[in-house]
C-alpha cells in the first residue's frame, strides 16, 4: 500500500514538472519574438523598406544655376539652397533647399525659407549655424539685403543692425579668426553696376567695415575661399568692369586677417571671372576650376599655382554651386547649367573631386 502510493507521488510529480516545463518554454519563446534585447528570427517576407541605414532613394533635382552650397558638419550634410531653373522658356528663381547625405540628394521642406533670391552662404564655426547672404535689388541704386541662418532643421532670418549694400560679393570663413569676410560686389544705379572693394567681417551679431592698407581693385563675382594650411583667405579673379573678362580676372590675392597682399608671379592658371576655389583638407591645397573654356584643375601651395589635371574638371557652362565635404573628404559640384556649346537639355549634375580625379556621379 505503501509501495503505490509513493509510485503514484513520483509519477504526478514527473507529471506536473513536465507541464511546469511546457509552460516555461512556451512564455521564454514569447519573449524571444519581442524583446528588443534578443535577436528575432529573420522575416523572408519583410518589406526592403524596413531596413535599418538603408541609403535613402535619392531625389532629382531640377535643373538650375547660380546656386549656393555650404557643407554643415554639425549635421553632417552638404546644403544648396536657391538657383535659377532652367527648365522652363522663362527661368524662375527658386528658394528650395536640398541636401547631399553621399548617397543622393533630398529636398528639405524647411517651416521657415528666405525669399528666391540669389547670394553666397558659408558655414559659421562660431555660431555653429550655415550663413545665408542674399542680393535683393528694390530699386535702381537701392539695395536690401537679406541675411538667414541655417539650423539644421530650418532657417532663420537675422536683422544686424549694419548690412552691406552690394551685390554679387565674395565670402568665405576665416577659420583663424573665427569671422566671415565679405569683399567687393557691386552697387547698382540706373543703368550701370559700379565695382566696389570693401572688405567687411561678420562677427556673428553685426557687420563691420574694414579699412586694410591694401586691397584688391574694385571686382564683384571673385572666387574665395580659406586657405587652412596658410591661415589665410584666397582671392582669386573676379569682373572688374562688368563687360566680360579685364584684367583682375587672373589676379591672386590673400588676406591675412589684416590687409590684402597681392601674390606676383604665382602664374596665370585662367583669365575668367566664372572659376570655383574650394579648399581640399586632404591634400591641404586649394583647388581652381571651372573656368570657361578650360577643364584643368590647379593647386595653390602657398606660393604659386600648380598643375595637377589637365581634363576632366567641370567647366563653367556646367557650373552652378561648390564646395567641400568633410564626411567623404571630397570637393562635391552641382552642376546643372547644361552645355551652351552643344545647345543640350539642361540636365542636373553632381561631381565629385576625390583628390586625384574628377568623376561625374550616376
Amino acid at each position: 500500500m505503501f509501495i503505490t502510493s509513493l509510485a503514484l507521488l513520483v509519477v504526478l510529480i514527473i507529471v506536473l514538472s513536465w507541464v511546469a516545463f511546457q509552460l516555461y518554454a512556451g512564455k521564454l519563446s514569447t519573449q524571444n519574438a519581442s524583446s528588443p534585447h534578443l535577436t528575432p528570427t529573420k522575416q523572408t517576407d519583410a518589406p526592403t523598406s524596413t531596413v535599418i541605414n538603408a541609403a535613402p532613394v535619392p531625389q532629382v533635382t531640377p535643373p538650375r544655376r547660380d546656386s549656393t552650397m555650404a557643407y554643415d558638419p554639425l549635421h553632417h550634410v552638404v546644403l544648396l539652397f536657391g538657383g535659377t531653373t532652367t527648365e522652363a522658356a522663362d527661368a524662375q528663381q527658386t528658394n528650395e533647399t536640398w541636401a547631399w547625405n553621399g548617397h543622393g540628394w533630398k529636398q528639405l521642406h524647411p517651416e521657415s525659407s528666405p525669399p528666391a533670391l540669389q547670394g553666397t552662404m558659408v558655414y559659421d564655426a562660431a555660431s555653429q549655424r550655415v550663413i545665408l547672404f542674399l542680393y535683393q535689388v528694390q530699386s535702381a541704386g537701392k539695395v536690401a539685403n537679406e541675411m538667414w541662418s541655417w539650423d539644421g532643421t530650418t532657417w532663420q532670418q537675422l536683422y544686424p543692425a549694419t548690412m552691406p549694400a552690394v551685390i554679387g560679393a565674395s565670402m568665405a570663413y576665416d577659420e583663424a579668426r573665427h569671422e566671415i569676410v565679405l569683399f567687393g560686389g557691386g552697387v547698382p544705379s540706373m543703368r550701370t553696376v559700379t565695382m566696389v572693394n570693401t572688405t567687411w567681417t561678420w562677427d556673428g551679431m553685426n557687420w563691420h567695415q574694414q579699412y586694410p592698407a591694401t586691397s584688391p581693385s574694385p571686382r564683384s563675382g571673385a572666387a574665395m575661399t580659406y586657405d587652412a594650411a596658410h591661415q589665410q583667405i584666397i582671392l582669386y579673379g573676379g569682373t572688374g568692369d562688368g563687360s566680360g573678362v579685364s584684367s583682375v580676372a587672373s589676379e591672386t590675392w590673400t588676406w591675412d586677417g589684416t590687409t590684402w597682399q597681392q601674390r606676383q608671379g604665382t602664374g596665370v592658371p585662367f583669365q575668367d571671372q566664372n572659376v570655383r576655389l574650394i579648399y581640399d583638407s586632404v591634400i591641404r591645397q586649394t583647388l581652381l576650376f571651372g573656368a570657361t573654356n578650360s577643364d584643368a584643375t590647379w593647386t595653390w601651395n602657398g606660393n604659386t599655382w600648380v598643375s595637377v589635371a589637365t581634363h576632366g574638371a567641370p567647366t563653367a557652362p556646367y557650373l552652378s554651386a561648390s564646395t567641400y565635404d568633410d564626411a567623404a573628404q571630397s570637393v562635391i559640384v552641382y552642376a546643372a547649367q547644361g552645355n551652351s556649346k552643344t545647345g543640350a537639355t539642361p540636365v542636373p549634375q553632381t561631381w565629385i573631386w576625390n583628390g586625384t580625379a574628377w568623376k561625374l556621379q550616376p
